[in-house]
């Protein structure tokens, strides 16, 4: 019984207390949000966030007053006092101080004026540069002038100050002065070499530098004409001897691919034949003539004949003309690996398609066919060639 009895005494100690610290918890947790709310605000990049909506910033020159008092509303600004300033949009409650008057009596100069909206900028008076400390702070001093055997490499401007080099053929024996080399030294390297080097002052010219680039602009000017020159007859030569190469291959009698002749060789071909064929006749009109019965043609021979007298480039066309299908034209050309025994075998299912005669004797009316299909290919020279010798 004294257990439970000190059992209930404490829990109405602690329940109180424990309620009191929920509570502060509880508190703690509202504000922890509305602050997180307040910060997750989007402002513009002229407005700033403040009790969880965007107010507008003050404008360059002037400073905040009182911040708006909602969305929308304007923030009060005021301007900036004399002596201070504000060159950027910002909602500060005071403005900056112009730093102090440009001092005369160390050689400053006032560049730009203190305004409501930018600082005073001191400047340097001509013969001193600025020499800058820090951010604030800065001081003139004199402009260097180059001494003896120094040389100027750029001037003073007010923001850098002079910068010097020695001369040619001079060496720094000191801040400021420079002596001229008369011994050979490793300050004075020209002087150590047998002959003395070609190098020049950079601030001298002699006729004699001008003569050298002169010459050197116009053997390199020669050079590349002679180039040119070599590659243009070179590439004349080429094409001379290409074309020269080509009039020799389609002058040669025998053909590596019979496919590929040139369409040249079908006139030639033809007034060969016709003429051969006329010198023939012209002897054969001073001897005694044939009877009136025509001779036979053999067939083998008729075939060789064509095929001396046809252009390759227009042999299939013919066999085409004189109704061999194009199956028996394939079926020709995969038995025989030589073209010409191909063009054989074409004309030979021609012949043993036709009417009359045999195998070996070729009949009339396919010879006077084979003559109309070469004057429809407008081969008229080869059909006379072919009348001549068989009529």
């Amino acid at each position: 019984m004294e257990t439970r009895h000190h059992t209930g005494k404490w829990k109405k100690i602690c329940v109180p207390y424990i309620l009191v610290l929920l509570t502060v918890l509880r508190q703690c947790d509202a504000t922890e949000e509305q602050n997180n709310f307040n910060n997750s605000v989007s402002c513009l990049e002229n407005e700033y966030s403040h009790n969880g909506f965007c107010c507008d910033k003050c404008p360059p020159g002037f400073k905040l007053i009182e911040t708006c008092p909602g969305q929308g509303l304007r923030s009060d600004c005021r301007k900036c006092s004399t002596g201070t300033y504000q060159d950027n949009m910002n909602h500060y409650r005071n403005c900056f101080s112009c730093r102090k008057p440009c001092d005369s009596d160390y050689n400053e100069i006032e560049i730009k004026p203190c305004t409501n909206k930018q600082d005073r900028i001191c400047g340097c008076k001509k013969g001193y540069y600025k020499n800058v400390v820090d951010e604030i702070t800065m001081s003139c001093l004199a402009c260097r002038k180059c001494g003896d055997g120094e040389r100027e490499i750029s001037p003073c401007n007010g923001q850098t100050n002079t910068v010097c080099d020695c001369k040619y053929n001079h060496y720094r024996v000191a801040r400021g002065i420079c002596a001229q080399c008369k011994n050979c030294s490793s300050n004075c390297i020209d002087l150590c070499s047998p002959h003395v080097k070609t190098t020049m002052d950079p601030n001298s010219h002699t006729p004699g530098s001008h003569f050298q680039t002169t010459f050197i602009l116009v053997g390199l000017c020669l050079c590349a004409v002679f180039g040119l020159l070599c590659i243009i007859s070179f590439y004349n030569g080429f094409n001379h001897w290409k074309k020269r190469k080509q009039t020799l291959y389609s002058e040669s009698p025998v053909s590596c691919d019979p496919e590929k002749q040139v369409e040249k060789r079908e006139t030639h071909t033809c007034l060969q034949s016709k003429e051969d064929e006329s010198s023939l006749l012209a002897v054969q009109t001073d001897s005694v003539l044939p009877d009136c019965v025509p001779r036979e043609v053999k067939t083998h021979e008729f075939i060789y004949f064509v095929l001396d007298i046809v252009p390759v480039s227009r042999f299939k066309e013919l066999v085409r003309r004189l109704n061999v299908s194009e199956q028996d034209i394939d079926r020709a050309e995969r038995d025989n690996r030589a073209f010409a025994d191909a063009q054989y075998q074409m004309l030979m299912i021609w012949v043993e398609s036709g009417t009359g005669g045999g195998k070996s004797v070729l009949p009339r009316p396919l010879l006077q066919e084979c003559v109309d299909r070469l004057k429809d290919m407008n081969l008229n020279s080869c059909a006379e060639s072919i009348e001549d010798k068989y009529a």
